[in-house]
């Protein structure tokens, strides 16, 4: 039992890094939800168990790192916004 939910976290994750890759955020979230109580139950500690856990973490760490990408060049695209902002409105001041 533990492994057919295993598979389908893995199958989920597949999908979390399509969209992240989509940059399709609230579709990353969605599935993530759906994918948590899978991984938070108790899984077997047999060998098969234990590489597809491997796998979904490598997939997380991959996930992690375009999400921090994103979030990154998202910061300094609302910097450069402000910025922006800040020099308008002090150049339209009399």
């Amino acid at each position: 039992m533990s492994t057919g939910i295993l598979e389908r976290a893995l199958r989920l994750t597949h999908s979390m890094l399509a969209a992240a890759h989509a940059q399709e955020w609230s579709r990353l979230i969605e599935l993530e939800a759906e994918r948590e109580p899978l991984l938070l139950r108790r899984h077997a500690s047999d060998p098969a168990s234990l590489a597809q856990l491997d796998e979904i973490l490598a997939y997380d760490r991959r996930l992690q790192a375009i999400v921090g990408s994103a979030r990154d060049s998202a910061a300094g695209q609302w910097q450069r916004e402000t910025d922006r902002a800040r020099a308008i409105a002090a150049y339209a001041q009399p």
